[in-house]
């Protein structure tokens, strides 16, 4: 290194001594500035200015109060949901009681059902043995019906019949009715 001017070389050693001791000061002081830059530089890239700052930070407000609005917001609705579903729980028990319901009263519907069918099926059973039972005996009466070869007469009356028997003939058919003849008494 060079000696700075006024100053002789080969003075005495305090100069010599204080010169080495500034060149190491100084020698420090560009070290201390060299990793002050490097701060500076990490500082630069890692933090942001405090226009930055405040607007990020006025961005965070509005988004935390955005955030609290919707917080609210789900709240009710979750409320609103939980009442839906409480609703829809009771609807369902109702539901499924008006089901059972309906099923048992259609089975009594079907099972009426069932017995009136049997009844009519007896009843149609029975009127035919009726009408069987009452067919057979008037087709020994010569020839009662309106199929019979045998011709019935404009007064309804058969010759070879008792006179208390009196047949009365209609378009339809031959209907039988008994009269009672006796002295002063007489049907038509």
């Amino acid at each position: 290194m060079a000696t700075p001017l006024g100053w002789s070389q080969g003075g005495s050693g305090s100069v010599c001594l204080a010169f080495d001791q500034l060149r190491d000061v100084i020698e420090s002081q560009e070290e201390l500035i060299h990793q002050l830059r490097n701060v500076m530089v990490l500082q630069d890239e890692n933090f942001v200015s405090k226009e930055e700052f405040h607007e990020i930070e006025k961005k965070l407000v509005e988004e935390k109060a955005a955030h609290a609005k919707t917080k609210a917001l789900l709240a009710k609705e979750e409320e609103k949901l939980q009442f839906a579903l409480g609703e829809v729980e009771v609807l369902s028990k109702q539901l499924e009681k008006e089901k059972m319901a309906f099923e048992k009263a259609l089975s009594s519907v079907k099972s009426r059902v069932l017995q009136e069918s049997s009844k009519k099926d007896q009843l149609i059973t029975k009127c035919n043995g009726r009408r069987e039972a009452r067919a057979t005996p008037q087709v020994n009466i010569h020839g009662l019906f309106t199929n019979s070869p045998m011709t019935v007469p404009k007064a309804g009356l058969y010759p070879n019949f008792c006179p208390r028997l009196r047949i009365q003939a209609s378009p339809g058919g031959s209907h039988l009715r008994k009269c009672l003849q006796g002295p002063g008494r007489s049907r038509k």
